[in-house]
């Protein structure tokens, strides 16, 4: 017999996310939604320090230039085809307001925001976030918290996973992975995956990562509604490749187009 489970959805807010967060509360599964508020100038200070301390200044002066190049050259034509993608573009926040309980807050992480979820006292986490899910927040949810990565896991973990399969020539590797989370950066156990062949080409990695997001709507369903039938089950792939990868830089980017181009003359 089925169980009815009370299941939040932490998100951010963009179209995408919206859209998203409207199919999931019209399948009347969700209790609440909370939305990760946008970083302030402090917040982003802070991240650059982190970065440059993690990653070094000349990687991290590299995605800055792509950020540069992808806004002068990049981000019309992304625009266009973000248009031909199906989903509701008229989503706001105020419109899921009337629907479910909205909840704002700019991290689950700190006291406020582990002070919510107590409040909540979630079953199950959706987490679409900005943000690794850490500590004691990882267990305000008796079943956890799990994730949709628009790539194979654990072959491609980190930041736009399109970007990097099609990169290294392994569009068979671009697809849909969900996870429950683990203190490790999209290293907890599978709940389910597929690969999906990528529509949009490696210039338009953004996209095809939005375009993954929400194709895997009906996965994040199954995953709910297999909590509710009590027969949500976990599995690992001990024996594939782990590994991390951040945010593109522009050298990336350029080598990327570089390898792509060199393509046909190879076959």
């Amino acid at each position: 017999m089925d169980q009815r489970l009370k299941v939040v959805l932490y998100t951010f807010e963009s179209p995408v996310t919206l859209a998203i967060a409207d199919r999931l509360i019209a399948t009347g599964k969700l209790s609440a939604v909370i939305l990760q508020t946008r970083m302030t100038w402090r917040d982003k200070a802070a991240l650059l320090r982190r970065r440059l301390a993690r990653y070094g200044l000349p990687r991290v002066v590299d995605e800055i230039l792509f950020k540069i190049f992808y806004t002068l050259f990049l981000k019309r034509a992304d625009d266009r085809l973000r248009r031909t993608l199906a989903f509701d573009r008229g989503v706001t926040k105020a419109r899921l307001a009337r629907q479910i309980d909205v909840h704002e807050i700019d991290s689950v992480n700190g006291a406020s925001g582990r002070d919510l979820l107590l409040r909540l006292q979630p079953d199950l986490v959706i987490m679409m976030s900005r943000e690794m899910i850490r500590g004691e927040t990882l267990g305000a949810a008796k079943l956890g918290f799990v994730g949709c990565h628009p790539g194979l896991l654990p072959e491609y973990r980190g930041v736009y996973a399109p970007f990097w399969a099609m990169r290294e020539g392994r569009p068979d590797q671009v697809g849909l992975s969900v996870y429950l989370a683990n203190a490790g950066v999209d290293t907890g156990p599978l709940v389910s995956e597929r690969a999906v062949a990528p529509r949009f080409d490696v210039r338009h990695f953004k996209v095809e990562s939005e375009r993954l997001m929400l194709e895997g709507v009906p996965d994040l369903i199954d995953t709910v509604e297999k909590a509710e039938r009590g027969t949500l089950a976990t599995f690992t792939k001990p024996h594939a490749p782990s590994r991390l990868y951040s945010h593109v830089g522009l050298t990336h980017y350029l080598g990327a187009l570089r390898r792509a181009a060199a393509q046909p003359a190879n076959r």
